[in-house]
């Protein structure tokens, strides 16, 4: 800091011809801008020093608004000209500092977007329900086959021999008879579940 703006100014002392009552606080600033802020108060023939705040308080409170700053007074006429510049110095270092940020930012290169031409020919699909293929049935066993034989072969035996004059000597009535009772109990018999058989549980 030059001779002609000392950094602490003692009551009653003169420096370029201002008594310390000629002095009077204006802003403070961040530790790092404080410099460039007197170059340009300089700049501007302000007459102006930095004094760096410390908490000097006892533990219950600070004496100052904030750490790692510097109280920079001014010569009191010129008070409001020199806020200006220093608030002007201030908000150019801030937006040029985010510059530098945002300058060393990449982004990836966005996901082509489709387009409404390429929304309107995009083809559309069937809605015709298609059944799905049922599933064959299991084929019954020997003896149900014989059962259900048994029952057809025995009405129609019955039949005929009514219709016609072939009854085998008056048996076909009692054959066809027979195989209708036997293939009917048959059936019936093979219905009814057993304990052995189980349950298959809920079909889905």
């Amino acid at each position: 800091m030059s001779q002609d703006f000392p950094a602490a100014v003692p009551l009653g002392a003169k420096s370029n011809g201002l008594t310390a009552f000629d002095w009077t606080h204006a802003y403070y600033a961040p530790a790092p801008m404080a410099g460039a802020m007197l170059l340009e108060l300089f700049s501007a023939k302000i007459p102006a020093y930095a004094v760096t705040t410390e908490d000097n308080s006892p533990y219950r409170g600070i004496s100052h608004v904030a750490p790692l700053t510097e109280s920079i007074f001014v010569e009191r006429s010129e008070k409001k000209r020199a806020i200006e510049i220093m608030s002007h110095v201030e908000n150019t270092q801030i937006e040029n500092e985010f510059a530098d940020i945002v300058g060393g930012l990449t982004l990836d290169a966005p996901t082509e977007i489709s387009t409404h031409d390429e929304l309107e020919n995009f083809p559309e699909l069937d809605e015709h329900f298609v059944p799905p293929i049922p599933e064959a049935r299991p084929a019954g066993d020997t003896i149900s086959r014989a059962a259900k034989s048994g029952v057809v072969g025995g009405v129609a035996l019955i039949l005929i021999s009514q219709i016609t004059s072939w009854n085998l000597d008056g048996m076909a009535p009692w054959i066809g008879a027979l195989a209708l009772v036997t293939g009917g109990l048959t059936l019936w018999a093979r219905m009814i579940p057993t304990e052995e058989s189980g349950d298959d549980g809920a079909v889905v």
